[in-house]
């Protein structure tokens, strides 16, 4: 059980990047970029270490930087770099609330792509070699 000061830290945390890093997605400024790094430092020092959030992190933050980084040179941000800033940012809020241990992981995220059509093939042959098994029983 996780205590209830922590619980909403940390989603007011994650609230918040999702406020400036949509922020960062529109109007592309340094100053959210600043909030941003400090955002995302203060949420990972309140949790343990996981390979999964700081790649999210990182992703995230490389991602924002490249958006700011148009703005500053007078581009308009390229929309490939939007998208992955807000992919970045759907991961982030997905595994920190999983580390901190605000919820499960959803193991129904887990199939998707070859994972999937891997899985499917793999019941597909279990259950062929469970039939073939069955008939080589029954004729014996």
């Amino acid at each position: 059980m996780t205590d209830e000061s922590f619980e909403k830290t940390i989603r007011e945390r994650i609230a918040a990047v999702e406020l400036v890093t949509e922020s960062i997605a529109e109007q592309g400024r340094d100053s959210d970029l600043h909030d941003l790094r400090v955002l995302l430092i203060n949420t990972m020092s309140l949790m343990k270490r996981d390979p999964g959030v700081e790649a999210s992190v990182d992703d995230l933050y490389a991602a924002a930087k490249a958006i700011v980084r148009d703005a500053t040179l007078g581009m308009h941000p390229v929309s490939r770099n939007i998208r992955f800033v807000r992919s970045a940012l759907a991961r982030f809020s997905e595994r920190v609330p999983v580390v901190a241990g605000l919820s499960e992981p959803d193991d129904s995220l887990r199939f998707r792509g070859l994972e999937a059509a891997y899985a499917v093939q793999l019941e597909r042959t279990a259950a062929t070699e469970a039939e073939d098994n069955q008939d080589v029983r029954s004729a014996a």
